[in-house]
């Protein structure tokens, strides 16, 4: 696996991670970019918003809204687990 593909992993398993920690919240681009803001991650919107796509078509996020007004929220099974 090349370093950047590594990099983005490591970054998606991060995002994932903090995602169910707070299950039942809407997440939005904004919310993400805040979120590494203050942890040091990435900081710009497409990487964000690429980021929470890629949850999503994995299987982990439901998505929810208009392209403007996009939220996603935590993919749960049956059993209440993610």
């Amino acid at each position: 696996m090349s370093a950047s593909k590594a990099d983005r992993e490591a970054r998606l398993a991060q995002l994932l991670d903090t995602i169910r920690t707070f299950p039942g919240e809407r997440w939005t681009v904004g919310r993400v970019v805040e979120l590494r803001r203050l942890t040091g991650g990435p900081r710009q919107r497409n990487t964000a918003r690429y980021d929470m796509a890629e949850l999503h078509l994995r299987g982990h996020l439901n998505r929810h809204g208009s392209e403007n007004n996009r939220f996603y929220t935590l993919r749960t099974r049956r059993g209440g687990r993610s």
